[in-house]
């Protein structure tokens, strides 16, 4: 058996390739990908993929080509007395990761095979792409993202992958007897229907409105200034939006994405994205922004979470997606931890190293307390995680 890979920079060239193996509506050949393409994320670089088994078309992966820089991780993360004396270093660093999936997104693996038996190729695939790009580019990682079902280790082992484990996502199941946000709020102990209550109350003054493509334009320069005050805060960024993703996203998904603005006096406060999976009775909650001098006042970060409650139950969905960050907020909330099934190679010597090192801090700032909360009277299942075509 002999694989064989065609390379493409572009959906648009991919595309008629693509669908002829792909079934139709799946994520890899969607407008999801044309607006992140279109978007112009900083330092990140997309390609496409087919795949030939002894030159019969089999399978396709879509990749991400992340340039990491001192600038994805918060400096606060390498503040220790070993580290000092390495930040001449830190701060020229460049390194080239490679992903196969979306940064962007969750639960969107990157590969699909027609056969589902030659999912294991995957690693194969990127093993003979890495090598084949060398000259023009030194991948120091890979990293498989959100895979659809788990590997077993004695499979991936012989191409040096290893199971990563930190990569937990919130969500939350909204439960059949919710036709109302106050019936969730019902549901609620005492101790946090009180919270919940007083974080409503809070935010009377504040105007909800849904933006118009048109409106979303105008904003461009609010909203991605209130989303970098939320990159910024973060230990890590790995993937960092263009300033017109949320132009893209609306003229891409139409109906299915809508960014809600928080305003004050005709000014932006914060916002929040949305991704609709109708389909699935399922919903994202993707990529916020707020003002943190404001959020004291008006509790914007706890009521963007809690309108993206009302707005899953409102439609009648099933799932609501909260995504990776603020654990302990969301647990708060209701939203339950779901592991991702992701794959990692990290070349030996000091790319390892750094990788160890940089997932042991995210971790302990991360923390372990979001584990013990469970704000409801009685205790909620957790829904099963949202999955596409594998």
């Amino acid at each position: 058996m002999t694989i064989s890979l065609k390379i493409y920079d572009k959906l648009s060239d991919a595309k008629n390739e693509w669908e002829r193996i792909v079934p139709e509506n799946h994520h890899l050949i969607c407008c999801d990908l044309m607006a992140i393409e279109g978007s112009n994320a900083p330092d990140m670089k997309f390609h496409y993929v087919s795949i030939y088994k002894d030159n019969v078309l089999s399978g396709v992966m879509y990749l991400q080509h992340l340039t990491f820089s001192q600038k994805h991780f918060n400096r606060n993360l390498i503040q220790n007395k070993i580290l000092k004396f390495a930040s001449p270093i830190l701060n020229q660093m460049k390194a080239h990761l490679l992903i196969c999936g979306n940064m962007f997104r969750v639960n969107f693996q990157g590969f699909y095979f027609k056969d589902k038996n030659d999912r294991i190729d995957i690693f194969d695939c990127l093993n003979i792409y890495r090598k084949q790009v060398k000259q023009e580019v030194n991948y120091c990682g890979i990293l498989v993202k959100d895979c659809n079902r788990e590997f077993e280790p004695t499979k991936i082992s012989c191409f040096q992958f290893s199971p990563f484990h930190q990569d937990l996502t919130m969500e939350m199941a909204i439960q059949p007897t919710w036709h109302t946000f106050d019936e969730y709020v019902a549901a609620l102990s005492k101790k946090y229907r009180q919270r919940a209550i007083k974080i409503r109350k809070s935010n009377a003054a504040i105007e909800r409105k849904y933006l118009s493509l048109e409106d979303i334009k105008f904003f461009q320069n609010d909203i991605h200034k209130l989303y970098m005050n939320v990159v910024n805060k973060q230990s890590l960024a790995l993937g960092i939006l263009g300033s017109d993703y949320f132009i893209q996203m609306k003229e891409q998904l139409k109906d299915n994405f809508e960014v809600v603005a928080f305003m004050k006096d005709g000014q932006l406060l914060a916002f929040s994205g949305h991704i609709y999976y109708p389909a699935k009775k399922a919903m994202e909650l993707h990529y916020i922004g707020f003002d943190y001098t404001e959020n004291p006042i008006y509790n914007l970060y706890f009521n963007i979470i809690f309108d993206g409650i009302e707005t899953a139950i409102t439609k009648g969905y099933v799932n609501l997606e909260m995504g990776r960050t603020a654990r302990e907020a969301k647990a708060s909330a209701g939203a339950k931890a779901v592991e991702n099934f992701n794959y990692i190679w990290v070349k030996a010597g000091l790319p390892r190293l750094a990788v160890s090192f940089l997932s042991s801090k995210f971790q302990d700032k991360m923390g372990d307390e979001w584990q013990n909360r469970n704000p409801f009277k009685e205790i909620v299942p957790a829904t099963s995680q949202i999955t596409e075509h594998s």
